[in-house]
């Protein structure tokens, strides 16, 4: 009886998914169908376990091509990969940020095997489209700066071009984990609202001012801003990994800190909306005051100021 269920909901979570796919094709819900297509992979591993969630990858990528084409097989790994970990951390009752922590790792592995397969099979390669995109930004971006100031020099035009194309092209990898932790968050938000309407479950993200990073963040960024202090060869794996590393830590260190403001906020019982015209004026003046954000989140976890304001 068990089984026959398990081979049921399969059914059904595959066939929703294929509608999902097909909405996709609409210019308005192309928007959502990404966040909302690792659902059914989520559901189906909350219940049945990861083995369950492997064999319905398989019949997925299998209906999905004879159904459509070769080229869903990138949104079945992404959607694959992001929901089976949300899933499995949601059946072992993992914390809310732990499970984002998971869900985020899932959708990194789905985006690089996504990458390995276009690249392969399909002969795209992502990372010069990427480059292209980006040159057109910056130079369109560049141009409206010499229109607006004739006096700006054409030669520090193309010196800026150059360096911010080298700086963007660079970041890849950062680009590829906050595009994961954003898919992560809005995937699991929705699982969320489904699993306590459907499954009458008490999921729910604790409040941003409880978000804290492990103390280890601290050393990985020492690590990090050293490597990079060092000074390794332009263009080289090392220099490459430093950079992107010191970045990654840098914003969930800038996360800390806003963390902290609205706690500060809660236990000092000023009113929610200081601590977010900080935030919207650290987006505004971010050469100014990220810094000062980042470092607060270092001593928050550094010296455990949240336990000495309990105190």
């Amino acid at each position: 009886m068990n089984q026959s269920r398990k081979i049921t909901e399969g059914a059904l979570m595959v066939a929703l998914l294929i509608v999902i796919l097909v909405a996709s094709l609409l210019p308005i819900l192309n928007v959502i169908t990404p966040f909302v297509l690792p659902v059914p992979f989520i559901f189906y591993v909350k219940r049945h376990g990861v083995k369950a969630g492997l064999v319905m990858t398989v019949a997925a990528a299998v209906i999905t091509i004879l159904l459509m084409s070769l080229f869903t097989l990138p949104f079945i790994f992404v959607a694959a990969a992001g929901g089976i970990f949300i899933g499995y951390a949601m059946r072992k009752k993992n914390t809310a940020y732990e499970t984002l922590a998971q869900g985020t790792f899932g959708f990194i592995i789905g985006m690089l095997l996504s990458f390995v397969f276009i690249q392969t099979l399909l002969g795209v390669n992502l990372v010069t489209q990427f480059g292209g995109i980006v040159e057109e930004s910056v130079n369109m971006s560049t141009s409206m700066i010499g229109n607006l100031n004739p006096a700006f020099n054409s030669e520090d035009v193309q010196v800026l071009v150059d360096e911010q194309v080298n700086l963007l092209k660079q970041l890849l990898p950062t680009f590829i984990v906050i595009f994961a932790f954003i898919s992560a968050f809005i995937t699991q938000w929705i699982s969320y609202k489904l699993f306590n309407r459907i499954e009458k479950e008490k999921f729910y993200f604790p409040p941003f001012r409880e978000l804290q990073f492990p103390a280890s963040i601290i050393w990985i960024y020492l690590l990090a801003l050293i490597l990079s202090v060092i000074g390794f060869g332009e263009g080289s794996t090392l220099a490459f990994g430093a950079q992107n590393l010191l970045m990654i830590v840098g914003i969930a260190l800038s996360l800390q800190g806003f963390s902290f403001i609205f706690y500060f906020a809660h236990m000092k019982k000023i009113p929610k909306v200081f601590p977010i015209l900080i935030v919207i004026a650290t987006f505004l003046f971010p050469t100014f005051l990220l810094y000062f954000i980042r470092i607060l989140g270092i001593i928050d976890i550094g010296f455990r100021l949240r336990g000495r304001l309990k105190q």
